[in-house]
C-alpha cells in the first residue's frame, strides 16, 4: 500500500509540474506578442554619418581631426559641436586613456578621434589632419574613414597620410552631403581649417 500512495504521489507531483510548466510557456509567449523583439531597422539611427580618425595606438602624439561645412566654423577640440556635427571625443594620444581597474592604473591602448553628422545639412565637407602635439622620433600614419551611416551603411573612402613633425596639416579630400543626407562627390581641396597655430601643410 505504502508503495502505492508512494507512486500516486510522484504522478501527482509530476503532473503539477507540467501544469506549472505549460503556464510559464504560455506566459512567456503572451509577453512577447505584446512586446515583439526589436528589430534592428527598428533601432533609431544615431547619426547620417562617421568621420573617423585612427593612428597607432601606442603613440602618445596629439593628432586632431577638423572638418568644416561649407564657411561654417570649423568642428575639433576647441569647437566640439556645429552644423549638425559633434565631435564625440578628444583623443590625446595615450595621455588621456589611464583608467583604473581595482586601484591599478591601466592604460587602453587606442588611439581613435570621431566626428558624427548627425543632421541632413547639405553642402561640402572640409576635412583636416592636424598633428597639435608630437612624440614620434619618426614619421606617423595616420588613416581617416569617411562612412555614409544612414540610411545604408557604406565606406567613402579610406585614406592614409604620413606627418613627419608637430604642427603639419594635412588637407583631405572633401565630401558632399545632399538634401536626401547621401554622402558622395568626393573632391579634392587646398582649404586649411585648423585654427593657425603655426602649422606647416600637408598634402
Amino acid at each position: 500500500m505504502a508503495r502505492r500512495r508512494s507512486g500516486n504521489q510522484l504522478a501527482f507531483n509530476d503532473m503539477l509540474f507540467n501544469v506549472l510548466l505549460g503556464f510559464v510557456v504560455l506566459f512567456v509567449i503572451a509577453f512577447l506578442l505584446i512586446n515583439p523583439i526589436t528589430k534592428k531597422q527598428d533601432v533609431p539611427s544615431k547619426a547620417e554619418a562617421m568621420i573617423i580618425l585612427e593612428w597607432k595606438n601606442d603613440s602618445y602624439s596629439d593628432i586632431d581631426l577638423w572638418l568644416q561645412r561649407d564657411d561654417n566654423s570649423p568642428v575639433g577640440f576647441n569647437n566640439k559641436a556645429g552644423q549638425g556635427m559633434n565631435l564625440e571625443r578628444d583623443d590625446l594620444g595615450s595621455s588621456n586613456d589611464r583608467v583604473f581597474i581595482d586601484g591599478i592604473v591601466t592604460i587602453i591602448k587606442k588611439n581613435r578621434e570621431v566626428i558624427n553628422v548627425r543632421g541632413v545639412v547639405p553642402g561640402n565637407s572640409y576635412p583636416n589632419v592636424h598633428a597639435y602635439n608630437w612624440s614620434e622620433t619618426e614619421p606617423l600614419t595616420v588613416k581617416l574613414t569617411v562612412i555614409d551611416v544612414n540610411p545604408v551603411y557604406k565606406e567613402i573612402y579610406t585614406i592614409e597620410v604620413v606627418l613627419t613633425r608637430r604642427g603639419d596639416v594635412a588637407r583631405l579630400p572633401g565630401f558632399t552631403i545632399d538634401k536626401e543626407g547621401n554622402v558622395g562627390g568626393v573632391f579634392n581641396h587646398t582649404r586649411t581649417v585648423v585654427p593657425n597655430r603655426g602649422q606647416t601643410a600637408s598634402e
